[in-house]
């Protein structure tokens, strides 16, 4: 699901942006080759599979969305690619349905992501979704209070493929508000660049710790959330000194980019 190309010359060696909550705790922002590290330290203390860590991330991200709820339930559509990040959409996708919200998702990836294999995936059982095909993905992001941007996340590697490039476009053009999945679709987790269309999202969740590239999509207007996967701290400490306690106030705190 991604291309490999070279960096833009110059990004890699710039240091990463400094976040912080609203009330001034000091997050510090890892690199994508760091947060796999993070996740392989999780899986190994608590005995977990990827899986369970997108089950985790998934009903963070239903939490945010079911948020927006005022009065009956919320249509929300779920755009879905492959990869980890398709898995924490689709776990966000069920614990909306169990809600009760009225959901579809939409997706944007072939073989175990594509329609059929979606359709009879585990991760829904006993859940009431609709899975929407490619000739009616237009109508379901229009329809939608809420999309769910889970197209790719920090798996990126150059510029998307043509199907995924459509699909964020479409997004883009359709969804009244969009909640981007750990970083918008198509924008390097690292460095915030864009090699082609990229989401702009309502609000961005960031999964553990908070992307440098979340910076350039805080400047393109979306609010930030990060949300706590329950990462040793000692962990997230050896890879960004002076973290903190961010999640004294819940598991899901507002964000801004300090510097």
């Amino acid at each position: 699901m991604t291309i490999a190309v070279n960096r833009p010359s110059g990004v890699a060696g710039r240091p990463p942006p400094s976040f912080e909550t609203t009330y001034g705790e000091v997050v510090p922002a890892v690199r994508a080759a760091q947060m796999r590290l993070l996740e392989q330290r999780w899986m190994v203390d608590r005995h977990g599979t990827p899986d369970d860590l997108a089950a985790l991330a998934g009903g963070r991200l239903a939490t945010v969305v079911a948020g927006w709820q005022t009065a009956g339930p919320l249509r929300v559509t779920v755009a879905v690619g492959g990869g980890w990040n398709g898995s924490a959409g689709l776990h966000a996708a069920r614990t909306l349905a169990q809600m009760g919200h009225a959901v579809t998702i939409v997706p944007v990836a072939a073989g175990p992501f594509g329609a059929r294999a979606i359709t009879a995936s585990p991760m829904l059982r006993g859940a009431f979704v609709r899975i929407a095909d490619a000739g009616h993905r237009a109508a379901a992001l229009a329809e939608a209070d809420v999309v769910v941007d889970a197209i790719v996340g920090c798996g990126l590697q150059g510029g998307a493929r043509a199907g995924m490039a459509n699909a964020i476009r479409d997004v883009n053009r359709l969804a009244r508000r969009i909640v981007a999945a750990d970083v918008p679709s198509g924008m390097d987790a690292d460095t915030g660049f864009a090699w082609g269309p990229v989401v702009r999202p309502t609000v961005t969740v960031a999964f553990g710790l908070p992307k440098p590239g979340l910076a350039q999509a805080a400047a393109y207007g979306s609010d930030l959330l990060l949300a706590d996967l329950r990462i040793p701290p000692a962990a997230i400490r050896a890879v960004g000194p002076g973290y903190g306690d961010p999640f004294r106030q819940g598991p899901i705190v507002a964000l801004r980019a300090a510097g």
